[in-house]
């Protein structure tokens, strides 16, 4: 904003700010909250529920599925039988790991399976215990916490060292750290001394920033407005970016608690520097003084208030007060109180989306009055209060849910199954959850898909984050030195979680496949399908090395001197990308096309581009 533009908007808000307005705009008047507010479901105390009476007394393997099979039995259905075990696995690895199984998983895993169904929940425990558990579930934090190495705009600066927040995150995901200390820290981790707690509070101040803006006051307030309409969002459902300038037309929310909310950090972000490369927490002042702007407007300061907690989720008769001088550890308190029934909802309910590509609710980040209520509210608090009883580990939520007959149902229709269509026409969206739902790879998962079966992945673990190359059509729009490719060959093939994340630029293949761009927390990706897709899949220079990798590694374990060698081959190829062996009619039809190097390349970037390797069955 130049000089003349921001004097412009101090003389046209000073007018404004001289007009009169009424009393409740002016802060000195904030709506109560009424019994109508408080009786909205979010708001509700958790029950613990009984679980349901159902017919099908042998189907349950987990207390998550009487829920859910109450559902099924009320529409007069039936639950779709088990997947089977070949795309049970796949389905659990992408899930857990992000990766494709090996054949000689998937061969070990049916033989076991065969004759004792209870080794499933063995390769289960394996894959949680794994170290690429971590790199696997950090993406969807990094998502919320809108997480990016660059401030965005025009200039998009480095901000170094910002990728030892997301090994923070890979390293506390691996060692299950109970989620209310997880979100302690980066809350408030700068306060306990440790110089890995300090890194986990980058999740506070992750968002985009402006650091040549010319009013370093602006700056200020805009990053703690961001910060507090990130924490309302992910961690407990709230929509309260609408209330930094007016009361929320629908929830129970004021711009008094808005700005109550950010009182809460407001003595710890420090006064702004342009050279400052990535704004952090620095030791409370007392100073600041909390106060609601009117029209959430820098140049309209209202009148102070105290750091409190949102109302509407605070007992009627006795609301907890926030410490004054411990404000943010008395905020992460507060958040696992017994008596705050939304952040373990709202963590509850994003773990079954991560496995489902759903979630109860229509909106992973709202709770509020306007969005849609849970589709199976007894199950979403079941979810909840069993996080609570296992000390917040999300890795007993996600074996509980991983384990349960409604993750291990069949997403096809098997063969001899009369009931499949019937499924579909009275449950079209699967919102009882009659079927295992179908779900196509993120872009991350894609790339790193590709690069496992082609024998190329990179399994290094944390670091600084690596570019790989890029066509200079894209480089050619960014500032000079924005993306220089990591010189050493190996670092090209590292896993997707350890790409630079650049703001104003996505690796393509992500980009294209819906990955959002670090501007505001997301809490679901959205899924477009597009030519360009396609386009990207079939004639990018990945695509091309991986499918002529793969084509060669499977030939060095081809006899090519046998009568049989072509169709060993494309077994071979199917077993590796696809978990499952090529049929007759697969090996008919591509027979012909494998003769030599350059048919076999071919045809591998065929199955790389085919449905059944881009998605989870």
């Amino acid at each position: 904003m130049s000089h003349w533009q921001w004097g412009l908007r101090k003389l046209l808000l000073g007018w404004l700010v001289l007009m009169p307005l009424p009393a409740r705009l002016m802060g000195q008047h904030e709506s109560p909250l009424t019994d109508d507010d408080r009786e909205h479901w979010s708001f509700q105390p958790i029950v613990e529920y009984p679980l349901p009476v159902v017919q099908h007394a042998t189907w349950p393997r987990s207390p998550i599925d009487h829920f859910i099979l109450s559902g099924i039995e009320q529409a007069e259905l039936a639950p779709a039988p088990p997947a089977d075990a070949a795309s049970l696995l796949r389905r659990l690895k992408f899930d857990l790991l992000g990766l494709p199984p090996t054949p000689e998983e998937v061969q070990q895993f049916v033989e076991q399976y065969a004759h004792d169904e209870d080794a499933y929940p063995q390769w289960v425990d394996r894959y949680l215990n794994s170290p690429q558990f971590g790199e696997s579930q950090a993406q969807p934090w990094l998502d919320l916490a809108r997480f990016a190495e660059t401030d965005g705009f025009e200039f998009d600066k480095l901000r170094e060292g910002a990728w030892e927040y997301r090994d923070w995150i890979v390293d506390a995901l691996n060692r299950d750290v109970p989620y209310d200390q997880f979100v302690a820290l980066q809350l408030h981790g700068d306060l306990s001394g440790g110089a890995d707690d300090r890194v986990a509070t980058m999740f506070c101040l992750a968002g985009p920033d402006m650091p040549d803006i010319n009013e370093q006051d602006l700056r200020r307030h805009d990053r703690l407005n961001e910060l507090t309409s990130t924490v309302g969002a992910a961690l407990l459902g709230l929509q309260m970016h609408c209330a930094q300038c007016h009361d929320h037309k629908y929830d129970p929310i004021s711009q008094a608690d808005f700005y109550r909310l950010r009182a809460i950090f407001e003595s710890s972000v420090p006064a702004l520097r342009r050279d400052q490369p990535f704004v952090r927490f620095d030791a409370s002042r007392s100073d600041i003084l909390p106060r609601l702007f009117y029209r959430g407007d820098l140049l309209s300061p209202g009148p102070e208030l105290q750091p409190a907690f949102p109302r509407i989720a605070q007992p009627a008769q006795a609301p907890t007060a926030c410490d004054p001088h411990q404000p943010r550890q008395s905020f992460s308190r507060w958040l696992f109180a017994e008596h705050n029934p939304l952040t373990a909802r709202v963590i509850a309910n994003r773990v079954w989306q991560w496995h489902f590509g759903r979630s109860l609710c229509e909106n992973p980040s709202d709770f509020g009055v306007v969005a849609g209520g849970p589709s199976h509210p007894e199950l979403l608090d079941w979810l909840a209060s069993y996080l609570r009883r296992q000390q917040w580990s999300l890795k007993r939520l996600h074996r509980e849910i991983v384990l349960s007959a409604t993750y291990r149902q069949a997403s096809r229709p098997p063969s001899g199954d009369p009931q499949w269509q019937r499924r579909v026409e009275h449950d079209p969206h699967n919102e009882l959850y009659s079927r295992y739902p179908r779900r196509r790879l993120e872009g991350e998962k894609l790339r790193d898909a590709m690069l496992s079966v082609a024998g190329l992945l990179d399994n290094q673990m944390r670091g600084a984050s690596v570019m790989p190359p890029l066509p200079t059509e894209l480089t050619g729009t960014l500032l000079k030195g924005q993306w220089q490719t990591s010189r050493s060959e190996a670092d090209h093939y590292r896993r997707s979680i350890y790409i630079f994340a650049r703001r104003n630029l996505r690796y393509p293949l992500f980009d294209l496949f819906d990955r959002p761009d670090a501007g505001a927390s997301c809490p679901q990706r959205s899924q477009t399908t597009t030519a360009m897709q396609a386009l990207q899949m079939l004639n990018s220079e990945l695509s091309a090395r991986c499918a002529t990798a793969l084509a060669e590694d499977l030939e060095r374990h081809i006899d090519a001197s046998s009568p049989h060698a072509a169709s060993e081959w494309i077994d071979a190829l199917f077993q590796r990308a696809l978990a499952r062996s090529a049929s007759d009619e697969d090996i008919q039809w591509l027979t012909g096309h494998v003769g030599d190097a350059r048919g076999r390349a071919a045809v591998a970037l065929a199955v790389l581009n085919c449905n059944e390797f881009l998605v989870v069955d």
